[in-house]
């Protein structure tokens, strides 16, 4: 009867069921209680006449929002395997449109942009933190290319020079 239906929520919410994503669970599970109950404590300290427990009733709660802030960040900044296999499938579909061209990304925020060279393009839908994806010409190429000649012969040449040091 069921046999035939795929399941619905494989790849939305296998992610928050990884080893790692069920240790954040129980550390949050442990930390929001607490902060709940360190706010109470610091209240009733507060109503008691300590004036200072009065920052503390306040700061606890944006101790416990912080933490769900921080779990929601470290749940969603790993690909999963999921996400990596519809990933790696929507790159295979790229290269063989032939839309997988090296070039310079832009990475960087507002006040500081990089550029770096790019073996591939930047994905599109992909959250990319401020990326902008621009193809290189080919006198770009060849510069980088040429770069990255002289970046080995300094590598050989290093390694040469530690082989000479060694044999004495």
């Amino acid at each position: 009867m069921g046999a035939g239906r795929t399941r619905r929520y494989d790849g939305g919410v296998r992610r928050y069921f990884t080893p790692r994503c069920l240790g954040l669970h129980a550390t949050l599970l442990v930390l929001l209680p607490a902060f709940a109950w360190l706010t109470s404590w610091q209240l009733s300290r507060a109503l008691d006449g300590n004036t200072l427990s009065w920052a503390y009733t306040f700061e606890w709660p944006l101790f416990a929002a912080y933490a769900i802030y921080v779990w929601w960040q470290l749940i969603h900044d790993q690909d999963t395997a999921v996400t990596r296999r519809a990933h790696s499938r929507a790159t295979e579909a790229e290269e063989d449109a032939g839309h997988n061209q090296p070039g310079w990304a832009l990475s960087g925020g507002r006040r500081k942009n990089v550029a770096i060279a790019a073996s591939t393009a930047v994905e599109e839908g992909r959250p990319a933190h401020g990326e902008r994806f621009v193809e290189q010409t080919p006198e770009e190429a060849a510069r980088l290319a040429e770069y990255n000649r002289y970046l080995a012969g300094l590598d050989a040449r290093d390694a040469d020079a530690d082989a000479d040091a060694g044999r004495r």
